[in-house]
């Protein structure tokens, strides 16, 4: 009989002994899956925050164009973790809906490599000029990510590409975890085997002719065509409200214009045309009724002839910000 009550104790004590190291072992799995989502919430408060910053600055300051580069470290090296972050902080700038565009980074990118304005991802105040004047922009944000501990040090800036002077500027710490140690750890090749930069090709577009839906109206491309040097995009608008409204096309008024750009990175000031109207003109105003699509026609000259698609960035005086139409192919 004490010998089977010995045995039970010793049974039971090593069904306790196990029954503790599990719920040590829950307890602590739950601790580290709330860690790791805490840590990413605060990731994306931290891009939220410094972003937030950042476009009400830039709307105060009048930018209309805004483009984000690669995020650097101190000596101006681009890494994965710098893509990611400057890609994440476009994204953040874009929805704050502030009355400015953001360029596309492909496209901002392939503007870079085809002028060579950056042999390793530091932008100065001279490629902050250059860059403002090749591709219409007018702020450029740039950043600099440093390890520090068990965190990352992000700190960012907003240059005015005419004075190159900073408009504004901010920093905030994002904790290393296991995925942005990854990202970190990559460093991206900007030399090939020889020693030479890459040749540049223009960008491939991924979604070419898309929709876009904005105020109350759907921006659909329909076609662009060359004629000589000139190149001819149309644009369909479609009013979604329930009555008539006019607006004001912008070409050469207002602050900033209607302009094409092609995948080259060249930015063309446009004609606009109503419809089929021969007339081309640099203001236009229009009254668009309910649920009919009605084209407008912008016009560029002078296109270069190896161009393959227009991305129109159309202005509009009753709009607060620039409806971007991407990538329309270019036929003859």
């Amino acid at each position: 009989m004490d010998i089977e009550k010995t045995k039970w104790h010793k049974e039971t004590s090593e069904m306790q002994k196990k029954f503790r190291r599990f719920i040590i072992v829950y307890v602590l799995s739950i601790i580290f899956f709330f860690s790791g989502i805490q840590n990413s919430i605060a990731y994306e408060n931290e891009i939220e925050n410094l972003s937030s910053v950042m476009t009400v600055n830039i709307a105060s300051a009048g930018k209309k164009i805004v483009a984000v580069v690669d995020f650097t470290d101190l000596q101006g090296n681009v890494t994965e973790l710098g893509r990611f972050l400057a890609e994440e902080f476009s994204i953040a700038i874009a929805g704050a809906d502030k009355g400015f565009m953001v360029v596309d980074r492909t496209h901002l990118k392939s503007i870079i490599e085809e002028h060579k304005l950056s042999a390793t991802g530091l932008i100065d105040p001279q490629t902050a000029r250059k860059l403002g004047k090749i591709a219409g922009v007018d702020a450029l944000i740039t950043g600099t990510i440093t390890p520090f501990g068990d965190s990352i040090r992000l700190a960012v800036k907003v240059l005015d590409t005419e004075t190159a002077k900073m408009i504004s500027a901010s920093s905030g710490n994002i904790a290393r975890t296991k995925a942005i140690e990854e990202l970190l750890a990559r460093g991206i090749e900007v030399a090939t085997a020889s020693g030479e930069r890459p040749v540049a090709m223009p960008p491939t577009p991924t979604s070419a002719g898309k929709a876009v839906e904005a105020e109350g109206f759907i921006f659909r491309p329909v076609e662009c065509k060359r004629s000589g040097s000139n190149v001819r995009c149309t644009v369909s608008f479609q009013n979604n409200g329930n009555e008539d409204k006019e607006l004001g096309i912008n070409s050469s008024y207002g602050s900033p214009p209607s302009y094409l750009y092609d995948n080259f990175g060249n930015q063309y000031l446009v004609f606009v045309q109503q419809g089929d109207k021969s007339k081309k003109e640099r203001y236009v105003k229009q009254t668009f009724v309910p649920h009919l699509p009605q084209n407008v026609t912008f016009i560029a000259e002078e296109v270069n002839p190896n161009a393959t698609h227009m991305t129109a960035t159309i202005a509009v005086d009753q709009f607060k910000k620039i409806i971007p139409v991407r990538n329309i192919p270019i036929t003859k």
